[in-house]
């Protein structure tokens, strides 16, 4: 397993498969030859705070830091709720989801280390309610994340648990079930970690939807018994790859390659990332917010206003079959599909075999069998109709390759900012609600936005 990598199957997007909605060699081949400048560039700006999402991987301070916490937290706590939304959740969710199983917060803790469950990504009441019918509070340690310290959503939760956890083991106690990440500036999550006594981990310097390798979410990894020095060790291999200038072995640029030319030149502004496994499809909500909130900007690096971007979506596989292939099939040929495959499942099924009967061919297949003919099924039948679609294979879904996986749709993303030209650590097209947000609620400074809004 040391330093292999997952693959990318790119065949079906190429113009000898889907004709004029497919990419000629030479194309991409003129993109290629900007990857050494590309490298050159982000080596010189290797320092820069946004860019420090590179060293997570090799961060051994920060790896030694959380191993000692999560197992000060296994000794004491059997769960732990992480609060946060965006890159103080997606990340942390995927992990848990990916490697865990669907199930594992219903699982008795003799199959788990801890428990891990999430809330703090919406403002609704009631996953709040329910996930307090399952808790058991003085059991649980609570780790809210904020990367500014004023995010509404987490902040409305944690005020929340704050006070039924009080009223359940007293104020004195309360401190030991709370620990929060936050940028060490002024903000509302620090005023309050630091009157309370709350452990305060600094929240990772760069943007919040680059931090899936930092404290945010290998806390809850750890605290769950996952191996995350291997989720490291995958993202190691990963950039490796990214500092390759030969297009073919830098898997992260020929994916933003073909993406930015079908986008480009093709006008495929709609980009659908399927996971062929159901533990996978929380990793396409990660994908989903990540790529899209990065690139999808008002104004390029110039200022200049462009309106430009790829539209993401999050789909799974053989699910959505059901519900979108119709639509990407024969709707609008305004769209490119990324598969997720792995190849080989660590548990499976045969079928039983029922004789006499339509359904008897289904009979002693195994489902990790059936699950990759479905894959490929849709791939090829989407070729057929001149559909461009690729595949990333993941030989088995682990720490390690998982590892790969974020790192790859993190580099993949800093490669498309280039080509777009854009920013992509920004998000300043969230902020406007936000202020608006703020400004209904009566928060002190944002009367203007009150005012502006209740003219509509």
């Amino acid at each position: 397993m040391l330093n292999s990598s997952i693959k990318y199957d790119y065949g079906f997007m190429a113009a000898d498969k889907v004709g004029k909605f497919g990419f000629k060699k030479a194309e991409l081949l003129k993109l290629a030859s900007q990857l050494k400048l590309f490298n050159q560039k982000l080596k010189q700006e290797k320092d820069k705070p946004e860019l420090s999402f590179r060293k997570l991987p090799y961060d051994k301070k920060n790896l030694k830091q959380v191993l000692k916490l999560a197992k000060k937290i296994q000794g004491r706590f059997d769960n732990l709720v992480v609060v946060g939304i965006g890159g103080s959740d997606l990340g942390a969710r995927a992990i848990y989801q990916a490697l865990t199983g669907s199930f594992a917060s219903l699982l008795p803790k003799k199959w788990r280390v801890m428990k891990i469950y999430f809330c703090g990504n919406t403002t609704d009441p009631q996953p709040l309610a329910d996930l307090l019918k399952v808790i058991d509070l003085r059991k649980t340690i609570f780790y809210v994340v904020s990367k500014s310290g004023e995010t509404v959503e987490p902040l409305s939760c944690f005020l929340f648990l704050r006070k039924k956890v009080i009223s359940k083991v007293g104020y004195k106690k309360h401190q030991e079930h709370f620990i929060v990440t936050t940028e060490l500036k002024d903000n509302s999550l620090l005023e309050i970690a630091k009157k309370e006594g709350y452990k305060i981990l600094p929240h990772f310097t760069g943007s919040g939807r680059f931090s899936i390798l930092s404290v945010n979410s290998l806390l809850p990894a750890a605290c769950a018994g996952l191996d995350i020095r291997q989720l490291l060790a995958g993202a190691k291999v990963m950039d490796g790859l990214s500092k390759s200038n030969n297009y073919q072995n830098n898997l992260p640029f020929l994916f933003a390659a073909l993406q930015y030319l079908a986008y480009k030149n093709r006008k495929q502004n709609i980009s659908v990332i399927m996971p062929y496994a159901y533990s996978l499809r929380d990793f396409a909500f990660w994908a989903r917010q990540h790529l899209g909130e990065s690139l999808n900007k008002k104004y390029n690096l110039a200022k200049k206003i462009v309106n430009i971007g790829i539209s993401y979506i999050a789909a799974l596989g053989p699910t959505d079959q059901h519900s979108q292939i119709q639509l990407y099939i024969e709707g609008p040929n305004n769209k490119i599909i990324t598969f997720i495959k792995v190849e080989r499942l660590f548990f499976d099924l045969k079928i039983p075999e029922y004789r006499n009967s339509e359904i008897a061919y289904l009979g002693r297949h195994k489902f990790s069998k059936i699950l990759n003919i479905e894959q490929r099924a849709t791939a090829v039948s989407l070729m057929k109709n001149k559909r461009p679609n690729g595949t990333i294979i993941l030989p088995i879904l682990d720490e390690y390759y998982l590892g790969q996986l974020f790192f790859f749709f993190e580099l993949a993303t800093l490669y498309l900012g280039k080509f777009l030209q854009v920013n992509v650590f920004d998000q300043p097209g969230v902020e406007q609600s936000k202020r608006y947000m703020y400004g209904l609620l009566g928060k002190k400074g944002y009367e203007k936005y009150k005012n502006e809004i209740n003219k509509f």
